[in-house]
């Protein structure tokens, strides 16, 4: 059988380039099965120009992204963006803060995760990105049943109509 799954775009946002390259091999290697495609960025500027032209499904972003550029746009500002031109878009975010007023902040700006840098931080996101697989193409599949049960609905009132216009227009043709 043919593998028809969509590839699912993941942009990981994070300005420290040696977690970057751990998390993006770590993911990889965790979904080999999967159909993915990583790209990572070191600033949040960097990953929305990116964005612009291709949509992310997926985006891991740090919550403070100006260690190496103390005037770049932190976690928060990125969120606001992605959401601003893509609504659909799943931000996890990541902070080595272990701060609920963060966390909060973060889901109210409509992350769909939070997770903090611990040593278990990559077991995290991979079960935060396991759950995101799972909702997307359960979304999926909802939009496909539901164009079938509207091409159902269309053809059996299409064949309504024409039954109702013979009788109106050809009654003999039914007898």
């Amino acid at each position: 059988m043919m593998n028809t799954e969509k590839q699912v775009n993941i942009f990981i946002v994070d300005d420290n380039k040696i977690f970057l390259l751990a998390l993006k091999a770590d993911i990889e290697t965790t979904f080999r099965n999967k159909r993915i495609k990583i790209q990572s960025f070191e600033t949040g500027e960097a990953c929305m120009r990116k964005f612009e032209e291709e949509k992310a499904q997926v985006v891991i972003l740090d919550y403070h992204l100006n260690s190496k550029f103390p005037d770049v746009a932190n976690g928060i500002n990125i969120l606001d963006l992605i959401k601003k031109e893509c609504n659909e878009t799943n931000v996890i975010m990541l902070t080595g803060d272990d701060n609920i007023d963060i966390a909060i902040k973060s889901m109210k700006h409509g992350a769909a995760d939070y997770v903090v840098k611990t040593e278990t931080k990559f077991i995290k996101i991979n079960y935060s990105l396991s759950n995101l697989f799972k909702t997307m193409e359960a979304k999926s599949e909802a939009r496909t049943h539901k164009r079938i049960v509207m091409v159902s609905f269309l053809v059996i009132a299409l064949f309504i109509g024409g039954v109702i216009a013979i009788q109106i227009f050809a009654p003999s043709l039914l007898q």
